[in-house]
């Protein structure tokens, strides 16, 4: 008995602690807007419908200067419509930065954009770019993860919409995300979690062999 005693103890410690590291899910919504240059895999500027990267501007106005490479620089952008009661611990004109990006094929991108001391994970992407009349829009959603301190990673959404007048490379961008509330559970809180129901399991099946 002292010995279930001590595995049932050691299992609420664990659910405690993975329940603690779930106490603060990052919450709320908000968009970016910026320029951007559609490029294929050779960092050429392309049409939106032939684009297979995404490279950002170093500037929210203005000409649109970018780094070499594909999918090796960065960019920048300006926060607007910041739902009220987020806790992404942003506010409307603030500035970020984003990386540029292959979105076909995708690998995901650590750290793909930041804003202050929050950041997002981009891990998953779909695609679609249509044309309709004189203008062109490249439309991305996708999947990922917010991190900031003092909170829990959460899982998140998020939908990036271009647009440019059909003729020029260079086009802007609306960028809305949002957190999904649901934190991501840490691998170790997980693992002790499971082995203390692992433990419990095998209390059991030993007594019932004893009985």
């Amino acid at each position: 008995m002292r010995q279930l005693k001590s595995l049932l103890l050691g299992t609420a410690l664990a659910f405690a602690t993975t329940v603690s590291a779930m106490a603060a899910p990052i919450t709320g919504s908000f968009d970016i807007t910026g320029l951007f240059q559609a490029e294929n895999n050779a960092g050429i500027n392309v049409a939106f419908n032939q684009a297979t990267a995404i490279d950002f501007c170093a500037a929210v106005t203005g000409e649109c200067i970018t780094d070499p490479g594909v999918g090796t620089g960065t960019g920048a952008f300006q926060v607007n419509n910041a739902s009220a009661d987020n806790t992404f611990g942003i506010t409307d004109g603030q500035m970020g930065t984003v990386k540029d990006f292959v979105f076909s094929p995708f690998t995901t991108v650590a750290d793909f954009f930041k804003i202050g001391d929050l950041s997002f994970d981009l891990t998953a992407i779909e695609n679609s770019s249509f044309g309709t009349g004189n203008f062109q829009f490249l439309i991305l959603t996708g999947t990922g993860v917010f991190s900031r301190e003092g909170y829990d990673d959460t899982a998140g959404t998020f939908s990036f919409t271009g647009q440019t007048n059909g003729v020029d490379t260079t086009g802007t961008f609306t960028f809305s995300g949002a957190s999904a509330a649901v934190p991501v559970p840490e691998p170790a809180s997980l693992a002790l979690f499971s082995a203390g129901l692992l433990g419990l399991g095998l209390v059991r099946r030993n007594r019932r062999k004893a009985a």
